[in-house]
């Protein structure tokens, strides 16, 4: 299984040691998580693929920082993002519950 040794309720992957990192999904090659600790943040996901990193907001699908994704590749994330954008608000309102 790789850096991903355990999986979440969901079936996803969870990081080896980031327990605290859940999956929300994987497409494309691309690993959509968040942190719990950003969950003070306001809503945002960081994605990852092939050692590269980006975290994207929600409320308006901008980019907050990119480690290494090409143009093309943050326009295909931010559609990404936007097209699922209800499933990841629901999985963060859901971790959030549950860290309550």
């Amino acid at each position: 299984m790789g850096l991903a040794e355990k999986v979440d309720c969901k079936g996803l992957p969870r990081i080896a040691g980031l327990t605290d990192m859940p999956t929300v999904f994987i497409q494309n090659g691309f690993r959509v998580s968040f942190y719990s600790y950003d969950l003070a943040e306001r809503m945002h996901v960081h994605v990852f693929k092939a050692g590269r990193e980006c975290k994207v907001w929600l409320d308006d699908l901008s980019v907050a920082f990119n480690r290494g994704f090409t143009p093309h590749e943050i326009a295909e994330i931010r559609r990404m993002v936007a097209e699922r954008r209800a499933e990841i608000v629901e999985r963060w309102l859901e971790h959030e519950r549950g860290a309550n």
